[in-house]
């Protein structure tokens, strides 16, 4: 049996105001924003224009690596990494190989339906600029450098995953982290986060570590477990045809699904690593290595385990809840308000959640009603003054218009369901449907759910269920 070795690399993007060495905006969303309008000497590398820290992103740099549990460096040193790409006006990009930033962390994360704990090493994150972008059309090309200089944190852990599930709960973590503590959102399709996947196998039980393949730039949860999958068919079966496998670099065609090697690691081009002369080393100061410490906030792991042990939350609840911060804010402000915590996170889950999601580009902080209005919602049904089926009916008006529950409650007349005869509303039942009646009092009690139905279409949905029920039941015992 052969086992699945795989160790990852992980870049997330900084939201720091400007790039990463010179004072051009860090803004992101190249759809809109007009090709080579955010450039400056530095970004695009004019003769004599000299890169400069800026301090907001090596801030962000920090808090993500405590945030892994890394260990910060006291110093501050980059190198260069020379190679030639259109898109790469310096002809070298500026990393950290003998000084990362940040080294030797470790992250918690969940799999099996977040019933089983997996720890991964990080063995170092460091801190790095983006190339530019190629657009290629045609016969012609063209090179946007609105990108290029801006900051990015390259995440590395040792070869410890064993299987894809592992993988993308480890990527859904990072991606919790990075969002919680608000170093961006980390949007794989938006290219705030991309992963390259170093893939190898071996028998099961052996330490040596098998020929290892490298994936590159994969950008989403899926594709990166369908590319994994994939490369583990086709190592597997190389092997077992005799076949010998090489250390490479591999480009994933999702669609088609299969990979195609791009570049041989044996042959691959000499970086030529050497000190970046233009950024000497310089002393992290101690204090802003303790404010950010200070400013890490809970983990995505922490939060799932006290959402699953102190509320006997499962996946669907805790994942509904997490994933968007400004979510998340809103269950946890309930919860300090007194309201039963199920009862906050159940119609965020489902109603809220779906309306979002229909509604591209939507949060819950762009419903057109607030926390105020919802927390009066919760207050309505916790007080038994709304049936399940009514606040079904008042939530579906609230999304769509962002009326207050009081109008939409006078509006269909649910503040006057106390004048409602519930007797007379079961003798009616009883006698428009005998026949099941008879069916009920022969022992087949299964029909009182019909016969409530009945009863709350005789009161236009304005009675509490449970209260009709109760009615019914003690007519047709007596």
């Amino acid at each position: 049996m052969m086992e699945l070795v795989v160790g990852l690399e992980v870049h997330v993007k900084l939201n720091s105001k400007n790039k990463l060495f010179c004072s051009c905006s860090n803004e992101q969303d190249f759809e809109t924003l007009s090709p080579n309008s955010n450039v400056c000497p530095v970004c695009t590398a004019q003769p004599g224009a000299l890169p400069v820290v800026q301090q907001e992103a090596l801030e962000k740099a920090i808090l993500l690596g405590k945030a892994l549990g890394c260990t910060i460096s006291p110093t501050l040193s980059f190198d260069r990494k020379s190679y030639f790409y259109p898109d790469l006006p310096t002809g070298y990009q500026i990393t950290q190989l003998h000084n990362p930033v940040s080294t030797d962390g470790m992250v918690n994360f969940f799999v099996n339906q977040f019933t089983e704990k997996k720890s991964v090493s990080i063995k170092q994150a460091h801190l790095e600029n983006d190339t530019g972008k190629a657009i290629h059309d045609w016969d012609k090309s063209y090179l946007d450098f609105n990108r290029a200089g801006t900051p990015l944190v390259e995440i590395v852990t040792n070869p410890d995953f064993r299987s894809d599930e592992e993988v993308v709960e480890y990527l859904k973590e990072i991606q919790r982290i990075v969002r919680i503590n608000d170093i961006w959102n980390a949007d794989m399709e938006k290219w705030q986060m991309r992963c390259d996947v170093n893939i190898s196998i071996r028998p099961a039980g052996s330490w040596e570590f098998g020929t290892r393949v490298e994936l590159k730039n994969i950008n989403s949860f899926w594709a990166i477990k369908r590319a994994i999958n994939h490369e583990f068919s086709r190592q597997k079966t190389a092997l077992e045809n005799w076949e010998t496998l090489f250390q490479e670099t591999r480009s994933r065609d999702d669609q088609a699904g299969s990979s195609t090697v791009m570049r041989s690691k044996e042959d691959a081009l000499d970086y030529r690593y050497f000190p970046e002369p233009d950024l000497p080393r310089k002393i992290i100061p101690e204090s802003m290595i303790f404010e950010q410490n200070k400013n890490v906030k809970e983990s995505g792991f922490e939060i799932i385990e006290r959402y699953t042990k102190n509320y006997q939350f499962n996946k669907e609840f805790v994942n509904g809840l997490i994933n968007d911060i400004p979510t998340m804010i809103r269950f946890e402000t309930g919860v300090r308000g007194w309201f039963e915590p199920k009862l906050v996170a159940k119609w965020i889950v489902w109603p809220i959640n779906g309306y979002i999601n229909q509604i591209s580009g939507r949060s819950i902080e762009t419903l057109p009603f607030g926390q105020t209005e919802y927390f009066d919602f919760l207050e309505a049904i916790a007080s038994k003054i709304l049936s399940e089926q009514q606040a079904k009916t008042v939530m579906d008006v609230m999304l769509k218009t962002g009326d207050t529950v009081k109008k939409i409650m006078n509006d269909h007349g649910f503040d006057q369901q106390e004048t409602i005869d519930l007797s007379q509303i079961a003798q009616e039942v009883a006698t428009n449907h005998a026949g099941v009646v008879a069916e009920y009092k022969a022992g087949k009690v299964a029909t009182i759910g019909f016969l409530v139905g009945q009863g709350m279409k005789l009161t236009g949905w304005k009675a509490d269920p449970n209260a009709i029920k109760s009615a019914l039941e003690q007519l047709l015992s007596s």
